[in-house]
């Protein structure tokens, strides 16, 4: 017994050792020590990239020494440089487009501009011009300003009238050109300043129904007119002339013109729908109608629900159509005696007795008396 216990004393003493699952503390310091690396190489490389930019940008080796540019309509190559005015020593990675923008902006006809580098010293500078979108003809002489899509005015035009001609017939030959909208009869308190957007209120109502008409019926629509924005009226393509009133039920407006247009066809010369729950229209009385040129008269003209004399017979025997209500019901039903020819005969003309007078392009005065455009609006001299 006593030989046991002596041997169990003289054994070397046994360790313990204690472990826990998931502590390695040795693993997270080696992860710190590695993301510290990362960082201060990160570090250490933007420097030297820092370093390297601020040399490269006052290196001449960049310095811009010439600025390319195409023509456009109404801008030259070098007009376009000039007006870019580059400082002296910039390069091509100091440039600052949005003061260079900003130049070039000067000239009202600058729409959108975009910069290209071509090292190791070439700017490049694209310049895509204003859209003209409308061509607004001034109430007094024979001036039209061109209005791009984004509301800005751009610059005047002055119409060269030839005899025998208006001057809504060159400005509507104009915006054709322009492959533009014309605007006319507006009020003379417009006034128009070159690179200032349009913010007058008869313009922001033609607005409105362009906005709102759909896509088909603005198609047809050549010319807006708005002496005030209870007045805004527009002609088609077929010239037919339509008072559209203030900006409200646009949606509803349209609908009836459509209804009238579908119910007459080839016969409308002119629709009120002002108030779209009681439209008015005047039609002529037969079935060959020729295209117009779509022209627009001077809105300021009174509503009248009775339509010029049209030639029914051989005879030459002309009636009057009224205006037809929602009802479908007409007034103003009348006759007037022509001649064989068919012109009109007697009262009803600008002179007294018989002429032989073909009314059916002509203006209805508030006298009951019919006048040529020309003799209407005193443009005959």
């Amino acid at each position: 017994m006593a030989e046991r216990w002596n041997a169990a004393q003289n054994e070397a003493p046994r360790t313990r050792h204690l472990t826990y699952e998931g502590d390695d503390r040795s693993g997270d310091h080696k992860g710190i020590r590695a993301t510290i690396v990362v960082l201060v190489a990160i570090a250490c490389l933007l420097v030297v990239l820092l370093v390297g930019f601020i040399a490269l940008s006052s290196s001449p080796m960049f310095t811009i020494a010439s600025i390319d540019a195409e023509d456009t309509e109404h801008l030259s190559a070098e007009n376009i440089a000039k007006l870019a005015n580059v400082e002296e020593g910039t390069t091509l990675l100091t440039f600052d487009s949005a003061t260079i923008t900003e130049n070039l902006k000067r000239n009202p006809w600058v729409g959108t501009v975009s910069f290209t580098r071509e090292f190791p010293d070439r700017l490049k500078i694209e310049v895509t011009e204003r859209r003209v979108d409308c061509v607004v003809k001034m109430s007094t002489g024979s001036v039209c300003w061109c209005l791009g899509e984004d509301g800005v005015w751009i610059e005047p035009v002055n119409l060269t009238v030839a005899d025998g001609q208006s001057a809504d017939d060159v400005a509507l030959a104009l915006a054709q050109k322009m492959d533009a909208l014309l605007i006319t009869g507006v009020p003379t308190s417009l006034s128009p300043t070159a690179g200032e957007s349009s913010n007058d209120e008869v313009l922001k109502a033609i607005a409105a129904y362009r906005e709102q008409f759909s896509e088909d019926f603005s198609s047809q629509v050549v010319c807006y007119s708005a002496s005030s924005v209870e007045s805004v009226g527009c002609t088609l393509k077929s010239g037919i002339e339509i008072s559209l009133g203030s900006p409200t039920n646009i949606d509803v407006k349209e609908a009836v013109i459509g209804q009238i247009l579908e119910k007459h066809p080839n016969q409308i010369t002119y629709i009120n729908v002002r108030v779209p729950s009681q439209p008015s229209y005047r039609r002529i009385g037969t079935e060959s109608v020729s295209e117009g040129s779509g022209i627009q008269v001077d809105d300021s003209l009174p509503v009248d629900d009775s339509s010029a004399p049209t030639q029914t017979t051989a005879t030459g025997e002309q009636t009057t159509e009224g205006g037809e209500n929602a009802d479908g019901t007409t007034t103003g039903d009348g006759s007037v005696d022509g001649s064989a020819d068919g012109s009109a005969t007697g009262e009803g003309s600008p002179d007294e007795g018989t002429s032989e007078v073909d009314t059916s392009d002509m203006i209805l005065g508030e006298d009951g008396v019919y006048y040529t455009y020309e003799q209407y609006y005193g443009l005959d001299g």
